[in-house]
């Protein structure tokens, strides 16, 4: 697929809450067109590296090989509220914002990706880090009043609770059919040193 996106981040995988997250998920009540995100789709980015290129993307890759060396094994990740993302007009990822204590994801991310950016020739972000993991796409055609009972709804629901473990980094790349599922993980590593 000549257009796709790369990105490098965490596999959001290993949930010790289960049932609790896709209870929580459910409990949003989320519209019927909404696509849900399962657990090979959910993750939490670290680098989102555009229509780069393969060669471009696995060399940025081979620069994370490098640094999840220097990472801890695991982080230990905690939900700490919902929101909806994406363009300010019509944000359309549904997300549950997660992170570590005293922002050490945060801290770890804005380390990291510059070099990951630098690696591929991409144009990097430079916005503040914010850790997440989407769970829902929401059909970009939505009514503004729709989205605005969904923030609603986000608002006033609790993260669900429980743990989420990053313990590898992974190039993600999009599917070739996207009606599955839309992310296809091109290569992985594990966190730490070897």
């Amino acid at each position: 697929m000549q257009d796709a996106n790369w990105f490098i981040g965490w596999p959001a995988d290993r949930w010790d809450c289960g049932a609790t997250l896709d209870a929580a998920i459910h409990a949003l009540e989320l519209p019927k067109t909404s696509r849900r995100l399962d657990g090979d789709d959910r993750h939490v980015t670290l680098a989102f590296l555009g229509r780069c290129g393969q060669p471009a993307a696995e060399q940025a890759f081979a620069e994370a090989t490098t640094q999840a060396a220097t990472m801890p094994a695991e982080l230990s990740l905690r939900g700490t509220g919902w929101q909806l993302l994406g363009p300010p007009r019509a944000p359309s990822a549904v997300s549950l914002l997660v992170n570590a204590d005293a922002g050490r994801l945060e801290t770890l991310i804005a380390a990291h990706r510059g070099a990951l950016y630098a690696a591929a020739g991409a144009a990097p972000d430079t916005r503040p880090p914010k850790p997440h993991v989407t769970v829902a796409r929401l059909d970009r055609r939505l009514p503004d009043a729709d989205r605005e009972r969904i923030r609603r709804r986000l608002d006033a629901s609790p993260p669900p609770d429980g743990e989420l473990v990053l313990d590898r980094l992974t190039l993600f790349t999009w599917t070739e059919s996207r009606d599955r599922r839309l992310f296809r993980r091109v290569a992985s590593t594990r966190l730490g040193p070897t």
